[in-house]
């Protein structure tokens, strides 16, 4: 069986300095690309629809090729059918783009439902995924609740994700904006918006299994689902980091899954 790839990236703008990373992934399709923006994670916010715009844009603009947008923006409000239909369109992309908003709001609306079965099988099907920021978060086995704790101050803890890479040995808590600096000197915004403090209290809830995946800013990891390897693309490092030691990999690298597990 021929499996396809999972791409996460961080980036809270689309950013064209991840361009070689989208243009990657595309070069391993051979037929005629099959773009999709699924926009679930920022379904919440009021301006969802300009961020799929602007999707649409930067493909356009940066890569040259087209993106078709599939609106999934709360379960809630859907019917059996219309999320079915979401699912389809998904099965039918071999390309298949989501990013800024929610992890968690994300996973309540994609988890146990055909959408998450979609998911796996456009991987196993060797078609091609593409997460970026909370849609990458989403996508762990164990997701960090980052509005939660950086915004609404709840005690630290773990959310059950997609796990879309547990089927292949990896038990991962991904983490994008790995060096983010937007606190600057007045407070620590690393490690996806939660700071030191709150990353080694999350570090001692997580199970002795499992490694937490950091990502720069502006960066991607490129997981090859055949091969077992990873791949970093961007200005940027891939951090892997199990009960608090940490070993990095610079843009360009290639390493393989053992790294991870």
């Amino acid at each position: 069986m021929t499996l396809g790839t999972l791409t996460l990236m961080s980036s809270g703008e689309m950013s064209a300095r991840l361009s070689p990373a989208h243009r990657a992934v595309m070069a391993r399709i051979a037929e005629p690309l099959r773009a999709i923006f699924l926009d679930t994670p920022a379904g919440f916010q009021e301006n969802a629809g300009d961020l799929a715009d602007k999707a649409v844009g930067y493909f356009k603009q940066n890569l040259q090729q087209e993106l078709s947008v599939v609106t999934f923006r709360a379960r809630r409000f859907a019917t059996p059918e219309q999320i079915q239909a979401a699912a389809d369109q998904i099965l039918a992309a071999n390309y298949v783009f989501s990013g800024p908003g929610s992890p968690t709001y994300a996973v309540r609306n994609w988890i146990d439902s055909p959408i998450h079965e979609a998911f796996r099988t456009t991987l196993n099907q060797g078609k091609h995924i593409v997460l970026a920021s909370s849609a990458a978060i989403a996508a762990s086995r164990h997701v960090v609740p980052v509005y939660e704790l950086y915004k609404a101050g709840h005690d630290p803890y773990w959310v059950d994700g997609l796990d879309l890479l547990g089927t292949y040995g990896l038990e991962l808590a991904i983490a994008p904006h790995w060096n983010n600096s937007e606190g600057g000197a007045a407070f620590d915004t690393r490690y996806c918006f939660i700071g030191r403090r709150r990353l080694k209290e999350m570090e001692s809830l997580l199970p002795p299994s499992a490694a937490t995946l950091g990502i720069d800013e502006n960066t991607a990891c490129l997981f090859d689902l055949a091969a077992q390897t990873c791949e970093v693309f961007g200005t940027g490092r891939v951090v892997v980091r199990r009960q608090g030691q940490e070993k990095a990999f610079a843009t360009g690298v290639k390493f393989g899954w053992q790294e991870l597990r």
